[in-house]
C-alpha cells in the first residue's frame, strides 16, 4: 500500500496526504520544490524532486515513471491541472506499473476547454452562461450583442500547452464597457489565442464534488463559499458543507456520464440572482482547494479514490454532516486586505468578523500535524519580504 502524490505545495495535496497517511498508507510527495506543504506533514513518508511539469513535461513524466518503477507505488494521484493532463497523455507509459485513477486524455481536454464544455452542456440540456469565442477583432461587436455587458473575458483554457511549456491562460477579466471588452480580449489573446466572452452571472457560486467510476457516481458532496479570494470570485477561503442539491447533482452526473469520467471532479455552478437558475461554469478534473472540508464532514474522497483504484470499486458514499465550516486562515487574511482596498476599513473588518466565531476548523493548521502551517507561514512571509524588496529597488531606481 503506497501512493505518489504530485505536486506537494497545494492545500489539496496536503489534504490527500493527511487522509491517506491516517489510513496507514505511505505517501511520497513528488515536487520540483525541496519544501512543500504536504512534504512538511508528519503523514508524508518521503519526498522526491522532479523536473517542473510546466517547463519540461516529458522529463517530468519520465521521472515519475522511474520513481514508480523504483518503489512500486500502487497509485499515482495528480492534484494539479497541468500534471493531470500530462500524466493522462503519458498513461501508456504506466500500464502494468501503477493505477492512474483519472480520466482519459480526451475527456480531460473537453473538460478543460470551456468552449467545448459549454457546447456539451447545451447538448445535455444544462443551463450555462451565454458565451462566444472571439477569433478576430471584427467579432467583438457581435460578441457584445449576444452576451451583453457586463461580461467576463477569459481564456478557453486555464493553462495552455505551447510546445514543451505550459502557460497561464491570461486570467479572468470583468468588463463593463466596449473599451474594456476590447482591452481584455487583447490581453487574453496575447496569452492564449481566441478568448471566450461569457455572460456575467451575478449570484452565489455552488460546487458539486464527486467521485466517478467509469461514468458512474460513487460519492458526492456540496459546499457553499462564504468568502472567496479575490472577493469578486475565486478560491474559497471560508466554506461550509451544505445539502446536495438534487438538480445540480443531476446536471453534474449528466455531464460526467457523457465524458465517461473516472476519478474525482468538481463541477462548478453559479445560481443566477436574476432568475434563480443554476448555470454551469466549469469542471475541474482534480482535487479542489477546500478538499479538507469534505474529509472533515465525512466524505473522505482521497481514501475512497485510493480504494477504488486498488479494489476496482467502492460502496457509494453520500452521507455527511452539514454545517461544517473550514477556514483557510492566510487566504482569509488576504480577503480582508483586498476588501480594505475596495471599501472602508471599518466595513471590511465588520464583514470579516461576521463569521469569525462560528467554529470553522483551520484548513492548514492541525494540532496533530503543525508542520504544514509553519511551512505555509514561512512561504507567506517570504513572499511579502520579496515583494517589499522589489518595490524598494524600483523606488531607488526612480529616485
Amino acid at each position: 500500500m503506497s501512493a505518489l502524490v504530485t505536486p506537494g505545495n497545494l492545500r489539496s495535496a496536503l489534504a490527500v496526504t493527511r487522509s491517506l497517511g491516517r489510513q496507514g498508507i505511505p505517501v511520497t510527495i513528488a515536487d520540483e520544490r525541496r519544501k512543500s506543504l504536504a512534504a512538511a506533514s508528519r503523514y508524508c513518508q518521503a519526498s522526491v524532486r522532479v523536473p517542473s511539469p510546466v517547463r519540461a513535461s516529458e522529463a517530468f513524466v519520465t521521472e515519475i515513471r522511474e520513481a514508480v518503477c523504483r518503489v512500486g507505488y500502487q497509485v499515482v494521484i495528480p492534484t494539479d491541472d497541468v500534471m493531470l493532463a500530462i500524466l493522462a497523455e503519458g498513461r501508456h507509459q504506466f500500464e502494468g506499473l501503477t493505477a492512474l485513477p483519472f480520466p482519459d486524455v480526451e475527456a480531460i481536454q473537453i473538460a478543460h476547454d470551456k468552449a467545448a464544455l459549454m457546447s456539451l452542456a447545451e447538448e445535455k440540456g444544462i443551463p450555462a452562461p451565454k458565451a462566444v469565442v472571439v477569433h478576430n477583432p471584427s467579432e467583438l461587436s457581435e460578441a457584445k450583442r449576444l452576451v451583453g455587458l457586463p461580461a467576463v473575458v477569459k481564456s478557453r483554457f486555464s493553462r495552455f500547452r505551447r510546445g514543451e511549456e505550459w502557460i497561464d491562460g491570461g486570467g479572468t477579466h470583468y468588463v463593463h464597457t466596449p473599451e474594456e471588452l476590447e482591452l481584455a480580449c487583447r490581453a487574453v489573446h496575447a496569452a492564449v489565442p481566441f478568448p471566450l466572452v461569457q455572460e456575467y452571472i451575478p449570484g452565489e457560486a455552488r460546487g458539486v464534488f464527486v467521485l466517478m467510476n467509469r461514468g458512474k457516481i460513487r460519492a458526492a458532496f456540496a459546499h457553499r463559499r462564504i468568502r472567496e479570494k479575490p472577493p469578486s470570485g475565486g478560491v474559497s477561503v471560508l466554506s461550509e458543507s451544505v445539502a446536495l442539491d438534487p438538480k445540480l447533482q443531476d446536471y453534474s452526473c449528466r455531464l460526467l456520464e457523457a465524458l465517461k469520467w473516472h476519478g474525482v471532479a468538481m463541477v462548478e455552478f453559479k445560481r443566477d440572482a436574476r432568475d434563480g437558475t443554476a448555470k454551469l461554469l466549469e469542471i475541474n478534473g482534480r482535487f479542489w482547494g477546500s478538499l479538507q472540508l469534505a474529509v472533515d464532514a465525512g466524505i473522505d474522497f482521497p481514501y475512497l479514490l485510493y480504494r477504488m483504484a486498488v479494489d476496482g470499486d467502492i460502496e457509494p458514499a453520500f452521507t455527511y454532516r452539514e454545517g461544517v465550516r473550514l477556514r483557510w486562515w492566510l487566504g482569509d487574511l488576504d480577503w480582508l486586505l483586498l476588501r480594505i482596498r475596495e471599501t472602508s476599513p471599518p466595513r471590511a473588518i465588520r464583514e470579516f468578523l461576521r463569521h469569525f466565531g462560528r467554529g470553522a476548523r483551520n484548513e492548514v493548521f492541525r494540532w496533530d500535524d503543525p508542520g504544514p502551517a509553519l511551512e505555509e507561514l514561512s512561504q507567506y512571509v517570504g513572499h511579502i519580504l520579496r515583494g517589499t524588496i522589489k518595490r524598494s529597488h524600483r523606488t531607488a531606481r526612480h529616485a
